[in-house]
């Protein structure tokens, strides 16, 4: 485990019985599971709290692509099993041979009653008993024979039976096989009847190389024959295919990220090879319009900001969707489940930084509060769809930079992949809908979001600043990197950075580094508006087709432990710590460009005192706390963009024995934290 957020950090989970409530995050776990799996260093079981059947998408294309009998059984328990599990943190358990987990002293602890479970743990399951462990620790299924064909246990509906007999007429092996993973998955959705949808854009995130098995996967799809069904852009790969070299990738690797990508390519994908789909015009969905995306920001930004319907679909299972050209009728795809079950309320949030306003003319920065206040969201909902109500008067000052901001930080910490934010998405732009969503969730208790959960989320993205070391607050820090683009950075943004830059009137410090990811293809269009020149003469360096969460390494990330990079990226405040072992800052643009100029990056942690009726709050309370500084306007550098408040309305690691130990995951809020792991490139 590396996600430095995570309680269970520096743990290893191989052959444990490894518990989490869901999946998070990214959609490249998948990828993660089948690398261990393929490597027998996969948990022996995966016991969850929900039914997170994204979860299961690694062993299924280890049975499916590559035949293998030893994959890791994977359960759902329910909420209040799952609750007494964490509570009594047992030592050790066991899956019995009907599908129950046995923790500790606790015996047959089952799934509730809609059987989801059952068929689970029917079709994902461990049955290699080679290796000298006690038959009892595991259940027996009722296909024995190694050569026994899965489906042969389902009850094919009569549209599944005519997908198979189509790719048997055409006698292509890869959409067979692609199908064949596609209805499995379906089955795990809807054991019942499940149905499917035809979709008319799809974009993989399954072409990141982390290790051989990735690209084993895509070549033998390529061998059989493999072509997408729909238009298919690619999400970044783990090497600018030009500059690989110079940013000190190795030549050995960078051949594996550009092989696996030509792959992706020979498959009929288009070489977009970008985190930002939806900044491209053409394939931009339209609301309402089912498509099969991965990459986690892409996917929330799809189906909250554009309205377009997608799941955060696993890696693997995004290509097998798009070369059948349909996906199983589940999840946000389907309208009841699109409907809001939380309501999250920044109502009281909203209406102290209008008090702030009213004492002092500085207004509150944006573009810190939306990444902030994503974060925050996904880890609120936990995993519900959720509804942000309170930020209504701000529509009007909201850009897509701010809502993809907000996206992609959700994404890191939510498991959802849909938010509605009140007056302001879509789906929840009219009043009378947004109150009949609300009376929707009337079964669930409001989460009320106060800026002193702000202010914590804040220094949880700000992890890199000093603790307890002497220094004055205020103190200004040594910078060495400053990470922009992630996601990939827009044309607006473009602008805006050569804005910032123009009104510095400065030039930049020669000891920091200062570098953004972009798509190629709009840094054409970038260049053509004349953006990109004044950036590269100040000293940005443009990174293509791969992203920050793949750069990993020097001479691009600082050698030294204790460097410092400083991020406008909610989403790589969060990851980057546990990817690069670095220190990491969180910031604005102006910010960046501030510490560009000056080398340093001032701490900013003094809060705003609040004048209210009843007196001063110059000291957090409980529910009501100073406004944060990193939340203002830190001096004049330019014209910037702010909101007019006047127009406001009121686990223990396992080892091997005879029973197997158990990894689990503690509530460390009022929010139980989720469980994401995420394995460094292998190379």
């Amino acid at each position: 485990m590396i996600d430095t957020s995570h309680p269970l950090c520096g743990q290893n989970v191989a052959d444990t019985i490894f518990c989490l409530p869901s999946g998070r995050g990214s959609c490249t776990a998948s990828q993660v599971l089948l690398e261990l799996i393929l490597r027998d260093k996969a948990p022996r079981a995966i016991v969850m709290r929900d039914d997170d059947v994204m979860v299961c998408v690694g062993a299924l294309i280890a049975q499916e692509v590559f035949f293998k009998t030893k994959v890791p059984d994977i359960i759902s328990i329910g909420s209040e099993q799952f609750h007494q599990l964490l509570h009594q943190s047992p030592k050790y358990g066991r899956i019995e041979r009907d599908g129950s987990f046995v923790f500790g002293n606790v015996r047959h602890v089952h799934h509730h009653d809609h059987q989801h479970h059952d068929h689970h743990h029917e079709h994902i399951h461990h049955h290699d008993h080679n290796d000298g462990v006690d038959d009892d620790l595991y259940h027996h299924t009722t296909n024995t024979a190694e050569d026994a064909d899965p489906l042969d246990s389902l009850t094919l509906t009569e549209e599944e039976q005519q997908m198979l007999a189509s790719c048997a007429q055409r006698g292509n092996e890869a959409q067979y096989m692609a199908t064949r993973v596609l209805i499995r998955y379906a089955h795990l959705t809807n054991p019942t009847n499940p149905t499917y949808r035809s979709v008319t854009k799809a974009h993989i995130d399954g072409c990141t190389y982390i290790g051989p098995c990735g690209l084993d996967f895509v070549k033998r799809l390529v061998g059989l024959g493999g072509a997408v069904a729909v238009p298919t852009t690619l999400n970044a790969v783990s090497a600018d295919r030009q500059q690989w070299s110079a940013l000190g990738v190795s030549k050995a690797y960078a051949r594996a990220s550009m092989e696996l990508g030509d792959a992706y390519l020979a498959l009929g994908c288009q070489p977009s090879f970008t985190c930002a789909p939806y900044l491209l015009p053409h394939a931009t969905p339209q609301q309402g319009e089912d498509v099969v995306w991965g990459e986690s920001n892409a996917v929330v930004f799809a189906n909250s900001v554009l309205g377009a319907r997608t799941e955060k679909y696993a890696d693997y299972l995004d290509i097998c969707c798009a070369i059948v050209g349909k996906v199983a009728a589940t999840g946000v795809h389907l309208e009841e489940h699109r409907q809001p079950q939380v309501v999250l309320d920044a109502t009281e949030l909203a209406a102290q930084l209008y008090q702030a306003h009213q004492q002092d003319p500085t207004l509150v920065d944006l573009e810190l509060l939306f990444p902030a206040l994503g974060h925050l969201c996904g880890d609120a909902s936990d995993g519900h769809v959720p509804l942000l109500i309170g930020l209504e008067s701000l529509s009007s000052f909201i850009t897509r930079d701010y809502l993809r901001a907000f996206c992609a930080a959700f994404g890191t910490t939510g498991t959802s992949p849909l938010v509605h934010i009140a007056g302001i998405t879509p789906e929840a732009k009219e009043p009378q809908v947004v109150e009949n969503m609300r009376r929707g969730c009337k079964g669930s208790q409001p989460v009320v979001l106060t800026l002193n959960m702000l202010q914590e989320t804040f220094h949880t993205l700000d992890s890199g600043r000093r603790h307890d070391d002497g220094s004055s607050e205020g103190e200004a820090e040594k910078v060495d990197l400053i990470a922009l683009g992630n996601p990939h950075l827009s044309v607006s943004e473009c602008q805006r950075l050569a804005e910032l830059i123009a009104r510095t009137n400065g030039q930049k410090d020669p000891s920091v580094r200062i570098m953004a990811c972009m798509s190629r293809m709009l840094h054409v269009q970038a260049q053509q508006q004349g953006y990109i020149e004044p950036l590269t003469k100040f000293g940005v360096e443009f990174v293509h087709d791969t992203c920050w969460c793949m750069l990993l390494d020097p001479p691009v990330i600082p050698v030294h432990r204790s460097a410092k990079i400083l991020t406008n990226s909610g989403k790589y405040a969060h990851y980057g710590p546990g990817l690069t072992q670095r220190q990491f800052r969180f910031g604005s643009m102006e910010d960046c460009v501030r510490a560009a100029v000056s080398g340093v990056y001032t701490r900013k942690e003094t809060p705003l005192t609040i004048a209210t009726s009843t007196g001063t709050l110059s000291t957090p309370s409980a529910t009501n706390a100073a406004v944060p500084s990193w939340l203002t306007r830190p001096g004049q550098l330019q014209q910037r963009t702010y909101v007019d408040w006047r127009h406001m309305g009121s686990a223990a690691t396992m080892k091997r024995s005879n029973q197997a130990s158990i990894t689990t995951t503690r509530a460390t809020s009022s929010v139980a934290r989720v469980a994401f792991f995420f394995v460094k490139k292998l190379r």
